[in-house]
């Protein structure tokens, strides 16, 4: 990279634009420059002294030739705002979903990996204290061979946090939002078989998605079946994960950061405590994205994985709609 400043770009500037904007402001020698087509929203970020530039149209932000850049613009442009950057060689994250449509990433996905530059996409999780500790114990057989688990989401905070993105009405919301729990699920397990969902909509929540309850399974390839359970009604909040194993359990509380082992075998509890700021996964993600951008490491993960990850959306949407299992492709 040139220069002894590096130039990063984010397109958007709605609430997860402003969060990538403060993890790249707090690692020093970066200059950041921003697209959003709204005039007050580009104000507001030059206003907040972390942006340098804001400029109103997307080609002008390639224009400046930034070193790395974040698509953090609504879903329907993710695709689009990629490929345009990977033709002309600037790595880049794409926040989930990979797309709005599966047809679509299916289709763009080899186009922008035979452009031969980095792209990779925003499943922070991965970059979560607790959550890469869980799939280190796993692969090192911590609860022996995993036979089931559990995966429960509240999140109407989100819709609180992020009201503007709320502001117009989206079916099936849900599903793609909380992507990132089918993300680690194969992150850590390997990938998915096959899911079955049902789907329904609670009205004593002020603000009403549909759906905003969805429970079901899911079958992993590698013989572990697990269920899960998302929603925007719990307004207090949890994302947790249960693994039952052979040689003892494991209890992922990923908000309190903490991971509880029973092992088979004696009474002990052994607990781990993994508490991190709200912004150290962004912040490592922001990281790791000038690190793949210098070369110096692969992408966590790929646009296959978030392919992957809307294949497994998609499967769930059609099994609720369906009542039926769906095969997930690999």
């Amino acid at each position: 990279m040139g220069g002894s400043r590096r130039l990063v770009a984010v397109s958007g500037l709605g609430s997860i634009a402003t969060q990538h904007i403060g993890a790249l402001s707090t690692l020093g020698g970066l200059e950041i420059v921003a697209f959003d087509p709204s005039a007050r929203l580009r104000e507001q970020a030059l206003a907040s002294g972390r942006v340098r530039r804001a400029v109103a149209t997307f080609d002008e932000l390639l224009d400046l030739d930034p070193d790395a850049l974040i698509v953090a613009s609504p879903d329907f442009a993710h695709l689009e705002q990629a490929q345009a950057a990977a033709e002309r060689g600037i790595p880049s994250l794409v926040e989930k979903p990979l797309a709005d449509r599966l047809i679509d990433a299916r289709a763009a996905v080899p186009r922008i990996e035979a452009t031969g530059t980095a792209t990779m996409v925003g499943y922070v999780l991965r970059h979560r204290l607790a959550v890469g500790t869980v799939r280190r114990l796993m692969a090192e057989r911590a609860v022996g061979t995993a036979t089931s688990f559990q995966v429960m989401l509240g999140a109407y905070g989100t819709i609180t946090a992020a009201a503007s993105r709320f502001a117009t009405a989206e079916p099936n919301r849900l599903y793609r939002d909380y992507s990132h729990e089918w993300d680690y699920l194969r992150w850590i397990f390997g990938p998915i078989r096959e899911v079955l969902a049902v789907a329904r909509t609670t009205r004593d929540v002020p603000h009403i998605e549909h759906p905003n309850i969805v429970d079901g399974l899911i079958a992993m390839q590698a013989d572990v079946v697990g269920s899960f359970h998302i929603d925007y009604a719990d307004q207090r909040g949890n994302r947790s994960l249960h693994i039952i194993g052979t040689g003892g359990t494991l209890f992922a509380d990923f908000g309190l950061g903490t991971i509880t082992l029973r092992r088979a075998g004696t009474d002990r509890e052994e607990v781990i405590r993994q508490v991190e700021p709200a912004a150290g996964p962004l912040t490592r993600q922001a990281s790791h994205l000038l690190a793949v951008a210098d070369g110096t490491e692969q992408p966590r993960v790929t646009l296959r994985d978030g392919l992957a990850a809307l294949e497994a959306t998609e499967a769930l949407i059609q099994s609720a709609e369906n009542r039926c299992w769906v095969d997930v492709p690999d």
